[in-house]
């Protein structure tokens, strides 16, 4: 049928439509909403979605099933039976159709923020840029800067494939690591990028790390491969000062409270130069750190493909990235930030109420702002007071200080052997100041003993340590002494169970002797013990006597295996950091 004819009908006939409902739709005769009645009214309805949007803006929302246990609560306590649902509980169909209704509420995900981060109140943030107000006066886009450390992982994350219907565990074969790269970007209100910052987790650094990157980048390495103190200052002196000499105007630096971000160095080089640093609020970079805002998201994105791309090219045999291929990939990566780099930079600034200065950017993304539950706000009445009250003490944290942990101590357990609760010396008591201080003293006068001991066995070991012949489990029983400190450490055991220890010959030890210890060699395993060289003291450190010193220990007297001891100088003194302690 051509639907450019009009039907002789109408269109009444053309729908099946009645003539007389089209006649009445057109002149509002029926003012109420199409469709059968719902299962609770509209104020029912609306407390509902109160309770909702308020909870949402207290960082605490509720998923669907949540809320369908809510409305059944409801009409349990209300001693109400609904036919439409099973035992008073809402289906999907009503859960679709409720959302459907109330156009303010969405279904999305939700990320994940810790408890110091939602502590951040608007008292915080109004300080904060009352602060930044006089440190802006004056100040255009292009002297106002932020920098913010990243890294750059080997995981390619996640991505959606074509699978047989019903395969419980897709899986795609490419490598990946935990591993991460870090670096540090600064850029400014008005768009300007620096060059990336990169630290290598290494001791060393070759010239193969540095090639192929994007121009002007430097590179540095660290032992835990994070900024560190001097990583950070090489980076201020090398980096971000010889761009900021060139201005003539007053320089903003904002960036977070680190403390391997605060040296005497720069806060030196700042006096001689016209910079101003400005820390954002502790616990605050996600609502006031523009590099976190609009910048590093985007970065991780574009970061993920071209990584997905390599390893499935190039890279698809190697476990991880190697140090010499990163710098190309950072190069890849850049170029495809770069195009939208000023952009992206700008609306960070923007979004922060850094530039232009504007606090509200920030305070509606608080709970107690107005903007944040404008949609509870409207039906005010529907939420009680008692209920807010809970969200806030649940957000910000009551006068409670958490539980309490309790002191610990170090239980030396040997590799392959499990150990109970029952094997572990009695719980540890916290001494008194005197007590400490008696305990100081004491360890003061055992080192003068042990020094004058050592002495003598260096002189004689076999005589010192022979004259008393093989010691026994029925020796003076040894009480374990914790160290002056929150963590103390106990090896391990009340003498009655005593951990089992089975060392083997070449391992050393720590053994036992008349409430001393002593590191030890393992030369031979008897059935009735081990048979040892021993090491004697020699101040604070330990070394092997002249003369060979083999004694014979039973089992009972081995307290624990340790590593080999380390050589510290040429006169034969040796390092035993497992003695520290005893």
């Amino acid at each position: 049928m051509d639907q450019g004819v009009p039907y002789e009908g109408g269109r009444s006939v053309w729908y099946g439509i009645p003539r007389s409902t089209l006649k009445n739709k057109l002149k509002g005769s029926h003012a109420g909403k199409p469709g059968g009645p719902t299962v609770f009214s509209q104020q029912e309805e609306e407390t509902f979605k109160a309770y909702v949007m308020t909870a949402s803006c207290y960082g605490f929302p509720v998923d669907e099933m949540d809320l369908r246990f809510i409305v059944k609560a409801y009409a349990d306590r209300k001693g109400i039976r609904i036919r439409q649902f099973r035992n008073n509980l809402p289906g999907t169909d009503w859960m679709k159709s409720f959302i459907k209704r109330h156009t303010e509420l969405t279904v999305c995900l939700a990320s994940n923020i810790k408890r110091k981060r939602a502590e951040v109140s608007p008292t915080v943030i109004n300080e904060y840029f009352d602060n930044l107000t006089a440190e802006l006066n004056g100040v255009d886009a292009a002297g106002i800067w932020n920098y913010d450390e990243t890294n750059l992982s080997d995981e390619p994350g996640q991505k959606k494939v074509l699978m047989k219907r019903g395969s419980k565990y897709p899986e795609r074969i490419i490598n990946s690591t935990k591993s991460s790269t870090s670096l540090m970007f600064c850029g400014n209100a008005a768009g300007e990028l620096l060059a990336p910052y990169v630290v290598y987790k290494a001791h060393y650094m070759w010239n193969t790390w540095t090639e192929n990157g994007p121009p002007k980048t430097r590179y540095n390495r660290s032992k835990s491969g994070w900024f560190d103190q001097v990583c950070f200052e090489d980076w201020f002196f090398s980096t971000l000062l010889p761009r900021l000499k060139n201005a003539c105007r007053k320089q903003v630096l904002i960036g977070d409270n680190l403390s391997s971000h605060i040296s005497l160095a720069v806060l030196e080089a700042r006096k001689e130069t016209n910079i101003s640093f400005v820390s954002l609020p502790p616990n605050s970079t996600h609502l006031t750190q523009p590099l976190d805002v609009a910048y590093f998201r985007p970065m991780k994105v574009a970061w993920r493909k071209i990584l997905t791309q390599w390893k499935e090219g190039r890279g698809r045999k190697l476990a991880s990235i190697p140090q010499d291929q990163f710098p190309r990939l950072l190069s890849l990566l850049m170029t495809k930030l770069n195009e939208h780099s000023r952009e992206n930079l700008i609306a960070g600034f923007r979004k922060t109420g850094i530039w232009p200065l504007d606090k509200s950017q920030v305070l509606p993304r608080l709970p107690e702002s107005a903007a944040c539950a404008s949609g509870a706000a409207a039906t005010g009445e529907l939420v009680s007071q008692s209920f807010i009250e809970h969200l806030n003490t649940a957000r910000h944290g009551g006068d409670d200080k958490g539980v309490e942990r309790a002191r610990r101590r170090k239980v030396c357990a040997v590799p392959g052997i499990s150990i109970a609760a029952e094997d572990i010396a009695g719980p540890s008591q916290v001494p008194s100041k005197k007590a400490r201080k008696n305990a100081r003293n004491q360890a003061t006068i055992d080192v003068g003993a042990n020094t004058t001991r050592s002495q003598s066995e260096a002189e004689n070991p076999e005589d010192a340590r022979a004259s008393d012949g093989d010691r026994s489990a029925d020796d003076s029983d040894v009480e374990d002494v914790e160290p002056d400190s929150d963590t103390s450490t106990t090896c391990g055991v009340a003498r009655s169970n005593h951990m089992t220890i089975l060392p083997s010959e070449r391992d050393f030890v720590i053994v036992t002797y008349k409430g001393d210890y002593y590191p030890d060699k393992v030369t031979s395993v008897k059935k009735n013990g081990f048979e040892v060289s021993c090491m004697v003291k020699s101040g604070q450190y330990w070394k092997w006597p002249s003369k060979l010193d083999l004694l014979h220990y039973p089992q009972s007297d081995i307290i624990q295996l340790i590593s080999e001891p380390k050589q510290i100088s040429r006169r034969g003194l040796f390092s035993v950091p497992e003695m520290a302690d005893k």
